[in-house]
């Protein structure tokens, strides 16, 4: 894990060459820093760190939160903080540079409480006893995920858990026969 190469005190996590062709490993907070002096935009004051959601059964998830200036706007990232490091939430938000800052972190809370609160996947178990996980209401809504184990294939992650493909085929394999359609959005996108 490498320092920030300006506060000294968080993770490094971009890796920014200057105009002057220094190159610096730094924070998301010192890099947003940098983009908005650069852009001549004023940062709302913000404090990238954990915070905590329950879902709807009163289970808390806790998410590391960070705002991102990028050349297109400003934007929020929640992404959960799972007890394997497996991918889990990821929530995320983006609005004009010169949007409110503050109703945008209100807008994201929002976003990650309706996440939390919305559940694909029912899981049962047959006559048999054998376990099954099957779509609740007829539709899926997850994201592509990158799987370390097959690098040419990635994972999807639906309700905060990850399903390799064949996972997921088994899961709508219920449905054959059956007509569907597949839609791709950005991950600031509202999907509901």
């Amino acid at each position: 894990m490498n320092i920030c190469e300006i506060c000294q005190k968080n993770q490094a996590n971009i890796h920014l060459t200057k105009d002057d062709g220094i190159t610096q490993e730094i924070c998301r907070d010192c890099f947003n820093e940098f983009a908005s002096k650069k852009m001549g935009i004023d940062l709302a004051p913000f404090e990238s760190g954990i915070y905590e959601y329950p879902d709807k059964n009163g289970k808390i998830h806790r998410f590391r939160i960070n705002k991102m200036v990028l050349p297109v706007g400003i934007g929020y990232e929640a992404l959960e903080i799972t007890k394997n490091n497996s991918p889990g939430y990821k929530v995320a938000i983006l609005d004009d540079i010169d949007c409110d800052q503050d109703y945008l972190f209100f807008k994201l809370e929002a976003k990650i409480k309706y996440t939390l609160s919305k559940k694909y996947l029912k899981t049962g178990t047959y006559p048999n006893g054998m376990k099954y996980t099957g779509l609740k209401d007829d539709e899926v809504v997850g994201r592509f995920e990158y799987s370390e184990v097959n690098d040419e294939l990635h994972n999807v992650v639906i309700d905060g858990k990850v399903f390799s493909w064949k996972q997921l085929g088994r899961i709508l394999s219920a449905y054959e026969g059956f007509q569907f359609k597949l839609k791709i959005y950005d991950i600031t996108d509202d999907v509901h």
